[in-house]
């Protein structure tokens, strides 16, 4: 009996009184700019992938021409 009490006393203490009063929720506003974040996240993945495997497939001497090139800029700069 002293367990039963305190199973509903703890119920009625956790629960809030208008809880079946609260109806459905309701959409107030458009789904427009999640979606516009979900797609220019999309976007944003496919150029990374696209520059990463661009970027793989670049050849020894290329490589080198870069690094000398980024070599030579860095000199150019110095005062």
């Amino acid at each position: 009996m002293a367990a039963k009490l305190a199973a509903t006393l703890t119920a009625l203490a956790i629960f809030p009184g208008d809880l079946a009063a609260q109806g459905q929720p309701v959409e107030t506003a458009s789904h427009i700019p999640v979606a516009l974040w979900f797609i220019g996240a999309g976007v944003l993945g496919l150029v990374l992938a696209y520059g990463i495997m661009r970027n793989r497939r670049r050849t020894r001497a290329e490589k080198q021409i870069t690094e000398q090139a980024t070599k030579d800029l860095y000199t150019r700069e110095k005062p």
